[in-house]
């Protein structure tokens, strides 16, 4: 966002700089994207419920077993025998899917979660400790057995691509395939790396860092208005954040307050009205109103209290070690990762070359999408087309398999697995 070459009384200039921004940023902010043609309808999908075994590592002397309920959609309508399951990302719910859900419903069994912490799906209560990647991948093969699915084809975007991944490594017996958009798969070789440390080399991993050290005070910032934290959040690349957004170790704000503004003098109500120098992003544009209505109602349901446990060094660092102890790094499972070309986090492209994703993914292909942070949402059509073309080819190997194959017992690499760290 431009910015003007001079400070004014703090009312007057709070009042200019809105009319500015309003006015530099109408053009994109406000219409809708064309690919919102065909509108979801979200509550046209019945949800479903399952008590998923889980564990409280809230006592660091006693992890005590408990159940969580892990909420769910199912679309049973195909006559294929394959199931892709599909992890949301932040923030975010199932419903963030919908372009792929009309796509591919109709060919595929989808399975579809709402991650534990959001929505309707509880969580431990400890967010500090109850989030690593194993517990996230037994959550996903609990709603796998519910659903009568024994291997599945999983399907994540962003940091929650990472769970896909995980998933792939430690249970290859239960999913065969990985779709990936955004993030890369990175290896868990060598010491682990802090959230601080990595944010050094991409500065807009700043955010990372305010979640990761004042966790408190960002579930206050984030839950101040929902809708306003989507919509800052969740942008094209023809309608981006202010260039500082995401960039600050202290707020999430940055970026959106004005200069006037302190990071810590947030608005104390979600009405707009509160703050005149709090910049209110626009609706979502690739969204309908009723898509953007439900997914700030299901975000509401919880608020963010339980949701920032992917950005936590105490969860990373036992997934980190969990890895590690394995010792399986590598990933044999057919892969399609989709890297957009505008993500203004990470050059993805550049990351897949420094953390040598194609070393350790042995069955990868890589596509590139002109697209921001939301590729799924944003280029809809283009992410479909490459994900249809990545299955056809999927099953075409499984065809020539088999035929070379015949009776012969396939592998199996479950006995590589061991308990989560510090589990039993």
């Amino acid at each position: 966002m431009a910015r003007l070459p001079h400070r004014y009384p703090t009312k007057l200039g709070c009042f200019i700089k809105l009319v500015f921004f309003v006015v530099a940023t109408s053009d994109l902010g406000l219409a809708k994207s064309a690919e919102v043609v065909n509108a979801f309808h979200p509550r046209d999908y019945p949800e479903k419920n399952v008590a998923c075994p889980a564990v409280d590592r809230s006592d660091p002397d006693s992890h005590t077993p408990i159940h969580i309920n892990i909420n769910y959609v199912h679309t049973t309508g195909s006559k294929s025998q394959d199931t892709i399951i599909m992890v949301h990302g932040w923030p975010g719910i199932w419903s963030t899917w919908a372009r792929q859900i009309t796509h591919f419903e109709r060919d595929y069994d989808l399975l579809i979660p709402n991650l534990r912490g959001f929505y309707k799906s509880s969580h431990p209560g400890d967010v500090y400790t109850s989030g690593t990647y194993g517990d996230f991948v037994s959550d996903l093969t609990c709603v796998m057995d519910n659903a009568g699915v024994e291997q599945a084809i999983c399907m994540g975007q962003v940091n929650r691509l990472r769970l896909c991944f995980e998933a792939a490594r430690q249970r290859p017996d239960r999913f065969k395939a990985v779709i990936g958009l955004v993030v890369p798969y990175f290896p868990s070789v060598g010491p682990y790396i802090p959230t601080a440390h990595l944010a050094k080399m991409a500065p807009k991993l700043g955010y990372q860092v305010f979640f990761n050290t004042q966790t408190e005070k960002a579930v206050e910032e984030l839950n101040q208005s929902v809708r306003r934290t989507l919509r800052a959040v969740v942008r094209a690349k023809d309608n981006p954040p202010p260039e500082e957004f995401l960039t600050s170790h202290t707020t999430f704000w940055s970026g959106y307050e004005s200069n006037e503004a302190s990071n810590d003098s947030l608005p104390q109500s979600s009405s707009p009205h509160e703050s005149l120098c709090a910049i209110q992003p626009g609706p979502i544009t690739f969204m309908s109103e009723e898509e953007e209505d439900y997914l700030v109602e299901a975000m509401e349901h919880q608020g963010f209290d339980r949701t920032l446990q992917f950005y936590l060094d105490t969860n990373r660092q036992v997934s980190h070690a969990h890895a590690s102890l394995q010792g399986n790094h590598t990933i044999d499972t057919p892969s399609l990762l989709i890297l957009p070309t505008h993500d203004r986090v990470a050059k993805w492209r550049q990351v897949l070359k420094l953390v040598y994703t194609e070393k350790f993914m042995t069955k990868l292909v890589v596509h590139d999408v002109e697209a921001a942070h939301w590729p799924q949402l944003e280029k809809p059509e283009e992410v479909n087309r490459m994900v249809r073309e990545f299955l056809v080819s999927l099953k075409d190997e499984n065809d020539v398999t088999t035929d070379d194959a015949g009776d012969a017992p396939s592998g199996h690499v479950g006995d590589e697995l061991v308990p989560a760290v510090g589990d039993k």
